[in-house]
């Protein structure tokens, strides 16, 4: 497992330290075996083992230090990736790194410093100036709710906010340059005037045009517009409809597929293969895929016959 330095400001070199053992502290909870599942025992799309191999992140050690604000680091991962990402840690027993409330600054909270003894009086401190937002939150006597989610993704309806500007040493190296065309499931996303697309390595092949795209699997891509989800071919054909919440990569045959909140599987004539009765879901592999329903982590086979966990 590949060291990592973390660095906040307001905060020594020990107190860094320790906020690093804390993490690998919570290693001891979990089994070797647990620990030791690469990408692809957890079950992990090639799309995603991809992007996280290329970040060093290799085991499932490597996934369960980080934070949620960790894997957003990763250069090229989006909320279905982590979704993806964090479904296959629970169906495991495990979770990405959750901050005690005692670690601040790795959340963005600011250590409180000194007060100069030439400050003034606290009467006499100029009044915060207040943003539209929390003069809303004032008006309505409520609080900022803490955000929820759907099958592990961020809600569509919260406004994204924009990346932060990366340091020159923190910016990832340009893609490589490749002498022929790659093959279609290698297709690169492209990102213009705010939408996405896919490019061959050489040129682009499907214009930008989507809010978001997923890698191509067995022949599809899942793309979205105005948060609606469905099928591409590779070339630039809806094959089904944008008419789900969420859609999934194919995976031997069949994809999940959300509707409101309930989850499913479809095939590629976007017939029902497995109704929509779960709360969340896996892609299939080897022939079966995890499910979870009130609570409870089952595993299902294609023909819908559920053995509990």
């Amino acid at each position: 497992m590949a060291n990592r330095k973390y660095y906040h400001r307001n905060h020594s070199k020990s107190s860094s330290k320790n906020r690093l053992e804390s993490r690998i502290e919570t290693l001891k909870d979990l089994s070797e075996q647990q620990l030791s599942l690469t990408l692809l025992d957890l079950g992990l799309s090639e799309g995603t083992v991809k992007l996280l191999s290329g970040s060093g992140i290799l085991t499932a050690a490597d996934l369960v230090i980080r934070t949620e604000k960790d894997m957003y680091k990763v250069q090229g991962l989006n909320k279905r990736n982590l979704a993806e990402i964090k479904e296959a840690l629970k169906a495991k027993g495990m979770t990405l790194y959750v901050l005690p409330e005692t670690e601040s600054g790795e959340d963005g909270a600011k250590s409180e410093a000194p007060k100069p003894a030439n400050q003034p009086s606290a009467d006499k401190k100029k009044p915060e100036r207040q943003t539209p937002e929390s003069k809303s939150e004032q008006g309505n006597g409520s609080t900022r709710e803490e955000h929820v989610t759907k099958f592990g993704l961020a809600d569509r309806r919260e406004q994204k906010q924009p990346p932060k500007q990366q340091s020159r040493a923190a910016r990832p190296e340009r893609p490589v340059k490749v002498p022929e065309p790659l093959p279609t499931e290698l297709w690169r996303k492209v990102l213009k005037g705010g939408k996405w697309g896919f490019s061959d390595g050489l040129k682009i092949v499907i214009p930008p045009m989507y809010d978001e795209v997923f890698s191509f699997k067995e022949g599809l891509a899942s793309v979205e517009i105005d948060g609606k989800c469905g099928y591409i071919d590779s070339e630039n054909n809806v094959v089904i409809p944008l008419e789900y919440d969420l859609a999934m990569s194919f995976s031997e045959g069949l994809a999940m597929v959300a509707r409101g909140e309930k989850c499913g599987y479809i095939n590629k004539q976007n017939e029902v293969v497995i109704g929509f009765d779960y709360d969340a879901a896996s892609p299939f592999e080897g022939g079966e895929a995890k499910v979870k329903k009130d609570g409870k982590w089952s595993t299902i086979t294609p023909d819908g016959t559920l053995v509990k966990i």
